[in-house]
């Protein structure tokens, strides 16, 4: 199956740059500090940016095969290219044709985040990018297995070959420890993005994609921001169950944000996918949370792990671990080799509950 771009070239996403630069739109920063129990927001301009450059790909090194994935305004296609001289798979995302000019910013600034992070073994990493008919291309590492969501309800086996799973006594075709391999490489991942002073804003399991050998890999950068800080101004959809309390209050976002919502990322992995507060509507997520509610404990769920979320879920931000300390616990959990999450059937099993629509708010 062979894709090409749309036949009505959209405006050039890098505004007539060459196609190996790309300058970020210019304007303000917010700069917010908290000291005493206060807020002080101060604007100040931000720096002149430098050119970007990022490694070019040739559109005849890229040869389109199949759809692996869609949204609202992009979509990711696998693909063959050339780079250095060797064939390799990659995820090749682009826009659709109709995507609006946020759209194509964002796009373009999901490039330039990728550019600045560099290369680690748990986050998805750069191949390249390319420029063609006022399109832009990025190249990312094809991960064979796809997102950690899809992957951690399919090993749902009980309701998949409920034989298989009264055969074997287990929930699941994936073990505790494959489990905590995949919390502990997400955190590793964090913690490089942390060090790297980026924010990410969408942590979740339909965010992390599952690579080759089973690791884990942070990916969508589409909403990270490299600052300290992010304050956003402006309303779109927001992945509420997922959302620290001072980020659904304030729209404050900060590297002690994405611990929390690593907690929850920690709760889908223990609840092979399940839905966070499956059953309670976003409205009622403003007004509990602030009261202290937070998700239960799973069943089947080491009370050292569930520790640890609540760890991530503390109300205030700098109470909560830094990824290193939480990379460095969950790494002492996989060499314990404890069973710290119990796949086991056990009397009146029940999978944490899924509800798609929920998700989407």
């Amino acid at each position: 199956m062979i894709f090409a771009p749309p036949s009505a070239p959209s405006p050039c996403l890098l505004h007539g740059l060459p196609a190996h630069l790309f300058h970020p739109v210019k304007g303000e920063e917010t700069i917010l500090q908290f000291s005493s129990g206060t807020l002080t927001l101060t604007r100040r301009p931000k720096p002149q940016p430098e050119p970007l450059n990022y490694p070019v790909l040739e559109w005849e090194d890229i040869t389109f095969e199949d759809l692996i994935g869609e949204g609202n305004f992009g979509q990711v296609i696998r693909a063959m290219i050339k780079k250095d001289g060797l064939k390799m798979n990659a995820a090749i995302k682009m826009l659709k044709e109709y995507a609006s000019e946020n759209d194509h910013r964002d796009f373009a600034g999901e490039l330039e985040v990728l550019c600045k992070l560099g290369h680690h073994p748990n986050i998805i990493n750069l191949l390249g990018a390319c420029e063609n008919r006022g399109y832009l291309y990025i190249a990312i590492e094809y991960a064979p297995y796809g997102n950690l969501l899809d992957f951690l309800r399919k090993s749902r086996v009980l309701e998949t070959d409920p034989a298989f799973a009264r055969e074997h006594g287990t929930a699941s075709t994936l073990s505790s420890r494959q489990l905590l391999r995949f919390a502990s490489d997400a955190a590793n991942g964090m913690q490089y993005l942390s060090e790297k002073q980026f924010i990410h804003r969408d942590l979740a399991a339909r965010n992390v994609l599952v690579g080759e050998n089973l690791a884990s890999k942070i990916a969508d950068f589409g909403l990270s921001r490299g600052e300290e800080v992010y304050v956003k101004k402006t309303m779109g959809r927001l992945p509420v169950r997922w959302m620290a309390i001072e980020s659904l209050n304030y729209s404050v976002y900060t590297t002690k944000s994405d611990v929390w919502s690593f907690g929850v990322l920690l709760w889908e992995i223990v609840s092979l996918g399940g839905t966070p507060y499956c059953g309670m509507t976003c409205a009622e997520l403003y007004e509990k949370l602030p009261q202290g509610y937070r998700m239960e404990q799973p069943r089947n769920c080491d009370d050292e792990v569930y520790e640890l979320m609540r760890q991530c879920w503390r109300d205030r931000p700098h109470e909560r671990p830094p990824f290193a300390q939480i990379a460095l616990q969950l790494g002492r959990m996989l060499e314990a080799r404890k069973a710290y999450v119990n796949m086991s059937l056990f009397e009146n099993f029940t999978y944490a509950g899924i509800d798609a629509t929920a998700e989407e708010a």
